[in-house]
């Protein structure tokens, strides 16, 4: 069983200050990858930066061990750079998580993040208790991002 799901959320909603561009967004995501408990402390504590490298169609590719504050979990990620549109992050297990930069109709900024949960297995009834945690976790973390990088900004860090 899988769980797929998405959130999307405006990055210069009404009243944000200060507004930020494609490129300021694009290299707060790219901290994010080295320094991940920054941006979701909530879920995760630490990141420990295992190899950088450049992959054979010239991408970014970091391979990273993040630790979750669920159990102290630790998960081997390898995270590519699809430069300057997402970063898709990569599990052992078969789970993807794509952090997307997209521009709306108007040239208004958003970021989602897109993922796709394997639990083999699991009953009905547990995914979708799963299902449910995702969708709250899902809308925190990109909530969360754009509010860390629009402070990174306001301090001069991005």
């Amino acid at each position: 069983m899988s769980v797929y799901l998405a959130f999307t959320s405006p990055i210069n909603p009404p009243g944000a200050s200060p507004l930020l561009s494609h490129d300021q967004v694009w290299k707060g995501l790219q901290r994010k990858v080295e320094h991940a408990e920054e941006f979701v402390p909530m879920a995760i504590t630490s990141t420990d930066v295992l190899d950088k490298a450049i992959d054979e169609t010239g991408k970014k590719v970091t391979t990273r061990e993040v630790i979750f504050k669920d159990g102290n979990r630790k998960v081997k990620e390898i995270c590519v750079h699809f430069e300057p549109l997402k970063i898709e992050f990569r599990q052992p297990d078969g789970t993807t998580i794509q952090n997307i930069i997209s521009q709306g109709a108007d040239g208004s900024l958003y970021m989602t993040y897109a993922f796709e949960f394997l639990h083999p297995g699991l009953s009905e009834k547990d995914l979708a208790v799963k299902t449910e945690q995702y969708r709250v976790n899902s809308k925190m973390a990109v909530e969360s991002s754009i509010a860390v990088i629009r402070k990174m900004v306001e301090e001069g860090t991005v």
